[in-house]
């Protein structure tokens, strides 16, 4: 019999990846995805009646052109944040690269309406733009992403 060493040994797997970064951003954009959608279409709705009301009492209609934009924009980060957590959950890189830009987007303009209106209800939206953020940049959401997308 031979002499048997006894740090070889057959080489061992590393572990798959769980995913928990990148299931835990795209169950987050899932979730807050079509509410910001709603938020959005809310808003605009709300901007538009308010538009006709001042029409109607001041004559004078013009300064909402950026309160609309805003709402179109909630609206694209919405949708942006629910395909995004879909093409994640499936494993592609273009979900991962969808809600990084989208977060990044609702951050930034989180942040600049917090400073210009100072409302802390903006502070939801950039708490939750920054979690997703930071959870798709993980680079244990990459390895999941390839890891579990190898078999596609």
């Amino acid at each position: 019999m031979g002499v048997h060493d006894p740090h070889d040994q057959p080489e061992l797997l590393a572990p798959a990846p769980r995913g928990a970064t990148a299931v835990t951003a795209a169950i987050t954009a899932l979730i807050f995805g079509p509410l910001t959608i709603v938020a959005g279409i809310m808003w605009v709705l709300y901007v538009l009646v308010s538009i006709e009301d001042s029409a109607r009492e001041y004559r004078k209609v013009g300064g909402h052109t950026d309160l609309i934009i805003m709402g179109i924009v909630t609206v694209v980060i919405g949708l942006a944040w629910s395909v995004g957590g879909s093409l994640l959950l499936a494993y592609m890189k273009t979900g991962r690269f969808l809600l990084i830009l989208a977060s990044g987007v609702a951050l930034i303009v989180s942040v600049a309406q917090l400073f210009t209106s100072g409302l802390t209800l903006l502070f939801v939206p950039a708490i939750v733009s920054l979690l997703i953020l930071v959870l798709c940049a993980a680079p244990a959401t990459g390895r999941w992403i390839v890891a579990e997308g190898s078999w596609l």
